[in-house]
């Protein structure tokens, strides 16, 4: 490298040494700005103090988060819900469905309702004895259940009000009756008239044929027992005309009619018969079948025809 030539190097002139510059005075009232070192170390304080927030503020929401996981965790993982994982105790178990027959008892009369009156008592006190007697016989065979179509308290008690016939048959169809039997009591005002009689559904409608056999069967169980049996064979039809009036035909008459029968006939939605026991207005009548005893052997008659009826041998 060639030496330079000192002559040729320019000449500097030392210069001075920088003067420190200096800040304004800060107007009165207000703090002095802090130089450029405490500037700094004032930043790093800033700094800090936001992560330090900022950490607050993320264990805060971590803690929420959790909370909030912890309620919903049952709900969204039943499995793991130790009230649902715990041993349950086992479900009771179900009572067996009665599949059994049912037939329908359909004491006559009732509340205000009494019927006839008998010597000493009225239609309605017989008719209720009978009809639970042949609730008994029925529970006792144990192969057809039987349904009453009125509480003890709408038959016996004289200020229930009057449960319509058409209500009795509804009741009946409710419980599934695959049989109805209305037992009722007869008079006659000059007190000569004696015998059993039936009525079944009508010619022409449902449940007819099924009907007039337990008719046939139920009457020829009373004719058995010596009692006169009414019409042909004890079974008749009975119809109301326009004007409310009744008349009545033989079973063997095979024509059909439209005017309505027995309302609980009527409105049956199973094979059904109204029967009439026996003449209350007759002393012999009574004696065999409407005082306590007469009662006993009339639901037996009933019990061994509804049996027939079913194709049953009588159990009891």
């Amino acid at each position: 490298m060639p030496d330079r030539d000192p002559s040729r190097i320019p000449y500097r002139r030392r210069q001075p040494a920088p003067v420190p510059r200096r800040r304004a005075a800060a107007p009165p009232g207000r703090p002095p700005r802090p130089d450029n070192h405490d500037w700094y170390a004032m930043r790093r304080r800033r700094r800090r103090r936001r992560m330090g927030r900022g950490l607050l503020w993320a264990v805060i929401l971590i803690l929420l988060a959790a909370a909030t996981l912890a309620v919903l965790w049952p709900t969204l993982h039943p499995a793991d819900d130790p009230a649902r994982t715990a041993p349950q105790p086992a479900a009771a178990t179900a009572a067996p469905e009665d599949t059994r027959p049912v037939v329908a008892i359909d004491p006559g009369h009732g509340g205000v309702d009494r019927g006839s009156e008998g010597p000493g008592f009225g239609e309605y006190e017989m008719t209720w004895r009978t009809a639970n007697a042949l609730a008994d016989l029925l529970e006792a065979d144990g192969r057809l259940r039987p349904c009453l179509t009125m509480t003890e308290t709408e038959s016996q008690d004289p200020d229930s009000p009057r449960i319509m016939p058409s209500e009795r048959a509804r009741r009946a169809a409710e419980a599934g009756a695959a049989l109805l039997l209305s037992i009722h009591g007869n008079s006659d005002p000059v007190y000569g008239a004696s015998g059993y009689e039936c009525y079944a559904i009508p010619v022409g409608r449902d449940h007819h044929d099924e009907s007039l056999r337990f008719a046939q069967l139920v009457a020829a169980k009373f004719g058995a027992l010596g009692q006169r049996l009414r019409g042909a064979d004890g079974v008749k039809y009975i119809f109301y005309d326009q004007d409310d009036n009744k008349y009545e035909r033989d079973a063997a008459d095979t024509d059909v009619y439209t005017d309505p029968t027995f309302g609980v006939l009527e409105y049956a939605e199973c094979p059904a018969i109204l029967s009439e026991q026996c003449f209350l207005t007759n002393s012999a009548d009574v004696d065999l079948l409407g005082d306590e005893d007469g009662c006993q052997l009339a639901a037996r008659q009933y019990y061994e025809a509804i049996c027939q009826w079913f194709g049953l041998e009588p159990a009891v």
